[in-house]
């Protein structure tokens, strides 16, 4: 089973990524953050998190409340053990500019958000790619 921790603030979002991951054809357990304090808090397993599976792989939504998807790259890349973490980028921006700050801030993919079922699961085959090949 690869365990995905899922950091991201739209619940429609989080709907439909949950559902392509139950439907695909492998398994998964998904836990989700709704930004990137709470993911923080996941990740260094502080408080009610201190009996969190440890993440295959991190799907990170960039634009977030208190703290963004860049933020949480940057926090991730201080800590030896975190950074080990393969983490996709999954967000509606488009822009160049982003595409590399994530790729120099050490995220292993880029995708943007598609909008259906099919879409995501193109991304699910990539992210499990990501997580074999690690």
């Amino acid at each position: 089973m690869i365990q995905v921790f899922m950091v991201e603030d739209n619940p429609d979002d989080i709907e439909l990524t949950l559902e392509a991951f139950k439907e695909s054809n492998r398994e998964f357990n998904v836990n989700v953050a709704q930004d990137g304090i709470e993911a923080m808090k996941y990740l260094r397993m502080e408080g009610e998190f201190t009996q969190r599976p440890y993440p295959d792989l991190i799907l990170l939504d960039l634009n977030m409340p208190r703290m963004n998807g860049f933020e949480v790259l940057e926090e991730i890349n201080k800590d030896h053990k975190l950074k080990e973490i393969p983490v996709a980028v999954l967000s509606i921006s488009q822009s160049e500019n982003d595409k590399s700050k994530v790729k120099n801030l050490n995220a292993r993919a880029y995708f943007v958000k598609p909008t259906g079922l099919d879409g995501l699961f193109n991304v699910i085959q990539e992210l499990v790619s990501i997580v074999e090949n690690k």
